[in-house]
């Protein structure tokens, strides 16, 4: 075993945690953590991941992943860029197939408009047809007096037969609009803390909406109240990453942490303060609407 594989462990039995637990935490194939921890680098599938699985166990088990990259560089295999493989260069096509595929090209941008045209037709032509309809019934309607002069009825209307005015019918007020309630207040109350996990409850609005946002690199994963994963997907997130969740159909959500400190969560803009200072933790939320 390795001076680096042996302080990793170390860090790792500090944590309480198997090979088991550090794979579910760092989602890192067990053989593959095994590997580090022995100084076997032969089954890595490259350089490139034994520096990145080297990072990702340190964080997870507490410890700087620079300092430690550094303190055992002499253990830690240099990356190795692989050489680029020429490529060959595709047949240069010929006269004929760069005509029809040429024309095609054109037919296919020239379609759409000629489509576009005939429908601008089409409507022009159905709203002519309803104006002339429209036209000629108000002709119809009209009534012509002897003299044959259209005669306009609505010149009778609020007269009597004194052809004195008639005055306007009292308009009905509309009615006065209810106002709508007000959306209820929310309240989080932490249920209990056992070991690292803290259980809170949430009442409020049935409408929810939790955010994750990091300052520094962590681990994680939420999952609801039937295992789904919420997150798309669950990862080491860095500073200034953020994830919005829609929590209103989850009746419970189940945030893991690998590292707390730079990570913080909220619902509907109301920050989540956590119950206990531990570096990797568990957050369950148990939602109750109120109606």
């Amino acid at each position: 075993m390795s001076e680096l594989g042996t302080r990793l462990r170390e860090a790792r039995v500090a944590k309480g945690y198997s090979l088991e637990d550090l794979q579910d935490v760092t989602k890192i194939q067990k053989r593959y953590l095994a590997g580090i921890e022995e100084g076997n680098y032969s089954m890595m599938p490259g350089t490139f991941y034994v520096r990145a699985f080297i990072k990702q166990y340190a964080e997870a088990v507490g410890l700087n992943p620079e300092e430690i990259l550094e303190q055992y560089k002499s253990e830690v295999p240099e990356t190795v860029k692989e050489p680029v493989r020429p490529t060959m260069a595709a047949p240069t096509p010929s006269r004929r197939e760069t005509f029809s595929r040429s024309s095609s090209n054109r037919l296919g941008e020239v379609m759409p408009m000629i489509l576009v045209g005939l429908f601008i037709v089409v409507i022009f032509a159905v709203a002519w047809f309803f104006y002339q309809q429209l036209q000629d019934g108000d002709s119809a309607e009209t009534p012509v007096n002897d003299a044959g002069v259209q005669y306009d009825e609505s010149n009778d209307e609020g007269q009597d037969g004194d052809g004195a005015t008639e005055e306007p019918a009292d308009v009905e007020e509309e009615p006065v609009k209810e106002e709508e309630p007000a959306q209820p207040a929310a309240t989080l109350s932490v249920v209990g803390t056992q070991g690292e996990t803290t259980t809170y409850t949430w009442s409020g609005p049935e409408t929810r909406e939790m955010v994750i946002t990091a300052s520094g690199a962590s681990w994680v994963s939420a999952t609801d109240h039937n295992q789904a994963e919420l997150m798309s997907p669950a990862r080491t997130m860095q500073a200034g990453d953020s994830e919005t969740i829609d929590l209103s159909t989850a009746e419970q959500v189940r945030v893991r942490l690998g590292a707390s400190g730079n990570v913080t969560l909220s619902i509907n803009g109301e920050p989540i303060e956590y119950a206990v200072d531990l570096i990797t933790q568990n957050i369950i939320i148990q939602f109750t609407d109120v109606q």
